[in-house]
């Protein structure tokens, strides 16, 4: 199974980065031949980099009201009004239609198997390259989980 992980944020904007730091860390770990890590993509051109893949795994904070750090794993179905993806709502692209359009376009190549990992954020506003403490110690956890996934 072909597996693309992929980080979404802003690392000059602490927890916003918290995608990609994930991302750093997975880079370090003993992976599939079959799995590709990416970060620092977002908008149609997430949509370009999943097709071929049997699943995609996307990275990201979140603000949905929960305490930070708590990692939430969620499938297309979960996305609605009540949680908020941060980069993806930050961005010009809604996700979603994004998706449908592409699954259009590329019929078949798009993959069906999309799960979005998000660590709740506590500051995606302050200008820094380190996240707060609490979405920090969540990475470790993170990437333990999505090494089970792929």
């Amino acid at each position: 199974m072909r597996v693309l992980v992929v980080g979404i944020g802003n690392m000059l904007r602490s927890d916003d980065g918290v995608g990609i730091s994930v991302i750093e860390t997975l880079r370090k770990e003993k992976l599939k031949d079959t799995t590709e890590i990416r970060e620092g993509i977002s908008g149609v051109d997430i949509l370009f980099a999943m097709i071929g893949y049997d699943r995609v795994i996307i990275v990201d904070a979140i603000q949905s009201g929960s305490e930070p750090g708590t990692i939430h794993r969620l499938y297309l179905e979960d996305l609605g009004h009540k949680k908020t993806l941060h980069a993806f709502s930050s961005h010009d692209v809604n996700f979603l239609a994004m998706l449908e359009c592409g699954k259009d376009l590329f019929p078949g190549k798009i993959p069906e198997d999309i799960i979005i990992i998000a660590i709740e954020a506590e500051d995606v506003t302050t200008i820094s390259e380190k996240c707060t403490p609490k979405v920090e110690r969540a990475v470790p956890e993170v990437v333990h989980l999505i090494k089970g996934l792929l």
